[in-house]
């Protein structure tokens, strides 16, 4: 849209409000300066590109913001670089998140709100208990292997005050107990009953720490020590599965 095209809009939209006529508007010195104060404000948005935002703008900055953390990196990725991206001013993001570690935490929180959904995605209704704790263990290496620097913001250590974590700390929760419920399913479904040993919550720790590392080992590409037997990623992942699982099997001590 164009200069004056923007002034004949600005025109008609004051004319509406007035409930006066375009021939009129000659005649009404308030009217002339509201259609000038439009064009004015017109004119300032298209020679800056900007737009009034509509919808979500925190969702849409969060949005931007991982959006530039996979085109630039983290290092390269700043609040006036997104807020320019998203169309707003460059005080847009402070206002939402106060700074730029608040603007991560909310970018790390959406992570983990990813990977839920994407271990969700993964999973089929006629799966066995094993298999759908299988599958959300091995979703969680497949996700950080398809958004590396994600993964790796997801857990910085850089948040650290408590206002700046919590949204991060809930997203992380529950991205973890949907492990946590599996586990206690697919115990239950084998029997166990040995509440030291084969307790959901120290299960899915454990699993999800060994998960962590074969995914940050693969990020890295350090799976292949010298000297080792070389794998692939998808035997890596499968070896270790293999492991937790039979630790289950073992009888207790």
């Amino acid at each position: 849209m164009d200069a004056e095209t923007a002034r004949t809009k600005a025109t008609k939209r004051v004319v509406a409000l007035e409930g006066d006529s375009p021939e009129n508007t000659r005649g009404s010195p308030a009217l002339k300066r509201k259609v000038a104060r439009s064009e004015v404000s017109d004119s300032v948005k298209l020679a800056r590109g900007r737009h009034y935002h509509h919808g979500n703008l925190r969702e849409d900055l969060v949005r931007c913001g991982k959006k530039q953390l996979r085109e630039v990196g983290l290092a390269e990725l700043t609040l006036r670089r997104i807020a320019s991206e998203t169309g707003v001013s460059q005080a847009a993001p402070k206002h939402h998140f106060g700074n730029k570690e608040g603007l991560l935490a909310a970018i790390a929180a959406s992570g983990f709100r990813d990977l839920t959904e994407f271990r969700f995605s993964r999973l089929r209704a006629n799966m066995t208990p094993e298999r759908r704790l299988r599958t959300l263990l091995s979703s969680y290496v497949a996700f950080a292997i398809l958004n590396p620097t994600l993964f790796q913001l997801m857990f910085a250590p850089q948040f650290k005050e408590p206002e700046t974590r919590a949204e991060l700390d809930e997203a992380a929760s529950q991205s973890f107990h949907v492990v946590a419920r599996a586990a206690a399913d697919y115990l239950a479904a084998r029997g166990k009953d040995d509440e030291d040993k084969n307790d959901p919550n120290s299960f899915a720790r454990v699993a999800w720490m060994c998960m962590h590392g074969v995914a940050t080992l693969i990020i890295e590409n350090r799976i292949n020590p010298f000297g080792a037997t070389k794998v692939n990623q998808e035997q890596l992942t499968e070896q270790t599965l293999d492991m937790l699982f039979a630790g289950t099997q073992a009888p207790a001590r």
